[in-house]
């Protein structure tokens, strides 16, 4: 069972044997230090750090302007880059800011950033593109103004409900606070799609596009607007890019038909056989979807062709377990008693070894829009540390430490994942028991051979894998998921999860993870240890999207050698005995 404390203004402990996610109170003004600037009348909070690099990703070392401006206070703060290419403010007032950097013979980058809430830390990565150069300036990082974003939610809403003239407000809306948020652009495309005006669409889904390239939606409903235009060579190449992109999704069979017709009509007119491309009217729309308008051609070459359908969400997350389809293999059937118990002790042998290993974690957290855009981005680093201990004979006590301490109030977006790589404690014959398993069959993981299990806690065991502390409440939510589990070594390899249920009483409507093990040997002694490499984090929580990753790396098994590093996992090598 895993001991997590709470934040310290909770003074709560609770007692755990999975994952916990703490959602950390918002602290007031009063909860702070002295304010340096007193004289002003808002509250001084946040942190920022601008990490600046050239072109190529290194550092910028020429010391460049950096200069912080908002429309809450007349006040401009300024400083020079470091040799590290880093510059840093403190004590920042919650607000919105226009961070700009500057320095001789590079061009100017400009870039928007939110402080939302006490003690937020964010972090901006740009990179500065010689003025005489025709590169594109990238950000690291994007902020969305939240009103943004909130203006696109109830778009998105009533453009689901056919309520056109609403969702029109809501975009302008959207597009007059952040008049770069892809988002608004492409449901303006939508909404223009709706309306007939396809030519207008156009521009909007471009921009869309422009402002964020692997937006694989607006690709599809670009493909759509072009082909009503008849724009087929454009068409093609929208709808053929994400057929690229997207080979999996719903949309792509049918974007995938629109292809194969235009490239019919294009042969056949480039061999003198139809003019019909250059000289047909418009498009009669077939049966109107939820958001695009359908298309279809008159003419007579070009074969009926179903809906297009622009998605009003994007796969921000992995499909749910349960609706996944599994590529199997027919390899003969696999034994469920003997995976359960070869794995079950290879779990042991983890926790033997877990306690004997620091590491480096780093976290990137991404809080998403309506259609799965990154709005924002945080960074942490830890130095990291796990134990595991066996408790009476029925439960395992985990505690995790970084940077020496179990406090939770540096994750970011006051949100504190605890215990992500810990889930493949489910096959520990401790609590084995308390899930429902079954094999799925043979498929393979990284191109190596792997048994599919599936599993979900079962109806008459309580299990508190994954509880949700909100506020003062904890909530034991159930799970359900698969194991791949390597056919050789008996290694899991990768552990995924979701939700038996969504849990309304706290807004949780989707959690699922993601976790990869590998191996990490020494450079010195055929030691090898399979611990994790990472970790993946979804959530749709109270309206609000999440997706944040854990990587580890540089291991060092301080019990074995007290000087010896670990690199990162590399590809199994199987063992002349697997058991």
């Amino acid at each position: 069972m895993r001991r997590v404390s709470a934040p310290t203004a909770m003074r709560t402990r609770a007692f755990l044997c999975g994952l916990a996610l703490l959602f950390l109170p918002r602290l007031s003004a009063a909860q702070r230090g002295p304010d340096t600037r007193a004289t002003k009348d808002y509250a001084a909070t946040g942190q920022l750090t601008v990490q600046i690099q050239d072109t190529d990703g290194v550092p910028f070392f020429q010391g460049a302007t950096v200069t912080l401006l908002t429309r809450d206070s007349d006040e401009k703060l300024s400083t020079i880059s470091d040799q590290n290419g880093r510059a840093r403010f403190t004590i920042l007032p919650v607000g919105q800011y226009l961070v700009e950097i500057a320095a001789p013979g590079y061009h100017t980058v400009q870039e928007q950033i939110l402080i939302s809430t006490a003690r937020e830390a964010r972090s901006l990565t740009v990179s500065m593109v010689p003025a005489t150069g025709g590169a594109k300036v990238k950000a690291g990082s994007v902020s969305v103004s939240p009103k943004a974003v909130k203006e696109s939610e109830k778009a998105l809403r009533a453009l689901q409900l056919n309520r056109l003239a609403e969702a029109r407000q809501h975009l302008a809306l959207s597009l007059a606070y952040d008049p770069t948020f892809a988002d608004a652009d492409y449901l303006m495309g939508l909404l223009l799609l709706r309306e007939k005006l396809s030519a207008k669409a156009v521009a909007y889904l471009q921009k869309s596009l422009q402002l964020s390239p692997n937006h694989p939606t607006a690709l599809l409903a670009l493909g759509e607007a072009q082909y009503l235009e008849h724009d087929y060579e454009r068409a093609a190449e929208s709808l053929e890019r994400f057929f690229r992109d997207q080979p999996n999704s719903p949309q792509a069979p049918v974007a995938q038909v629109y292809v194969d017709a235009i490239h019919q009509l294009l042969q056949a007119k480039a061999a003198g056989g139809t003019e019909a491309l250059a000289t047909t009217s418009d498009p009669s729309p077939l049966t109107s979807n939820s958001l695009g308008g359908g298309a279809a051609s008159t003419d007579p070459e070009l074969p009926p062709l179903p809906d297009i359908t622009p998605a009003t969400e994007a796969n921000w997350a992995p499909p749910d377990v349960d609706a996944e389809k599994l590529d199997l293999n027919s390899a003969p059937g696999c034994d469920l008693g003997d995976i359960m118990q070869s794995s079950a002790k290879r779990i042991q042998q983890l926790i033997q070894n877990v306690d004997r290993f620091t590491a480096t974690e780093a976290i990137e957290h991404f809080n998403l829009s309506p259609m799965g855009l990154e709005t924002s981005r945080e960074t942490r680093k830890f130095e990291y540390l796990v134990e595991i201990h066996k408790v009476d004979t029925s439960d395992l006590d985990v505690q995790e430490y970084r940077n020496g301490s179990v406090a939770t109030e540096e994750f970011p977006g006051h949100i504190a994942t605890v215990g992500l790589p810990t889930l493949a404690l489910i096959f520990h014959p401790y609590l084995q028991d308390r899930y429902e398993f079954r094999c799925e069959g043979r498929s393979a993981w990284q191109g190596k051979p792997a048994w599919v299990v599936h599993f979900q806690q079962r109806t008459d065991r309580s299990s508190e894998m994954l509880t949700y502390h909100v506020g003062t409440r904890f909530v034991s939510v159930g799970l359900k998921g698969r194991a791949w589990i390597d056919a050789d070594t008996s290694q899991i390899v990768a552990m995924e999860s979701d939700i038996t249920h969504p849990v309304p009483e706290i807004g949780l409507s989707r959690d699922h993870q993601l976790i990869e093990y590998g191996p990490v040997s020494f450079r010195s002694k055929s030691i090898q240890l399979w611990l994790p490499k990472s970790a993946d984090w979804y959530c749709s929580m109270s309206g609000r999207r999440f997706h944040r990753r854990h990587s580890f790396s540089q291991f060092f098994l301080f019990s074995v050698e007290q000087n010896e590093k670990l690199g990162n996992p590399k590809e199994p090598v199987a063992p002349s005995n697997p058991g």
